[in-house]
């Protein structure tokens, strides 16, 4: 039976998140304090199962004109994959807002999703691969979270899917809890020997930026909408 997780699930969440994505219990305890906090944790304790949804909405020119979800960390435990848990936790997700918005990070997952009625593909500007960027990052320092900046490119678009403030600041301390900084116009941090920059605007270093898709499933018109200028920055992944 699906419900909505509490604090009491903290424990539950935090091994199902650890066992089903191989990280570490201090960054699946850090992560599931602010699913519970910020967004709306769809839980299945038998199916050993669940997904957040994080409130997201989708501007037209600076304006909002729909408010839906994004859809976070689709998690099962790996004793209880491949039982159709997460399709009953997208199911009755897609029953909660005008639209899904989810950012999967492989072709498999893509076609998965696919499948379950998220078929419209929009852009995410793809991230930046560096070498070192150290000199770039001033030890003990943390810069300040650059919501305006990102709120005012937005409104520069033609279609954007926008997070609000609480959840740019969420993407912005997952970013330091990864050990990472704010080098304009991205996050980065580091990965695999390597570190990873995602843009949360846009900028004159990654006007040729290359695009991955995020896929929505949309429960309500959208007149007007071209997925083809739609953009959307800093996914969660």
């Amino acid at each position: 039976m699906i419900r909505k997780a509490n604090d009491r699930d903290k424990t539950a969440l935090r091994d199902i998140w650890s066992a089903a994505f191989n990280e570490t219990p201090g960054y699946a305890e850090f992560v599931i304090a602010y699913c519970l906090t910020l967004g709306t944790v769809l839980y299945h304790p038998d199916g050993m199962s669940f997904l957040t949804l994080f409130p997201l909405a989708l501007h037209h020119k600076g304006k909002r004109i729909l408010q839906g979800v994004y859809v976070y960390g689709v998690a099962t435990h790996p004793m209880q994959q491949r039982k159709g848990y997460s399709t009953l936790l997208l199911s009755k997700a897609s029953e909660m807002a005008p639209f899904l918005l989810l950012f999967p990070v492989t072709q498999d997952l893509q076609r998965f999703y696919s499948k379950r009625g998220f078929t419209v593909k929009v852009n995410v500007p793809a991230p930046v691969v560096r070498m070192d960027l150290s000199a770039e990052k001033t030890p003990g320092r943390f810069d300040p979270v650059p919501f305006e900046e990102y709120v005012e490119d937005a409104a520069q678009r033609e279609f954007t899917f926008l997070w609000p403030s609480s959840m740019f600041d969420f993407a912005y301390r997952e970013c330091l809890f990864r050990d990472g900084f704010v080098s304009p116009p991205w996050f980065c941090y580091p990965m695999d020997g390597e570190v990873v920059c995602k843009p949360y605007r846009s900028d004159r270093k990654i006007m040729h930026a290359s695009f991955l898709p995020a896929l929505v499933r949309f429960n309500a018109a959208v007149p007007g909408f071209i997925p083809a200028d739609a953009l959307f920055y800093l996914p969660l992944d």
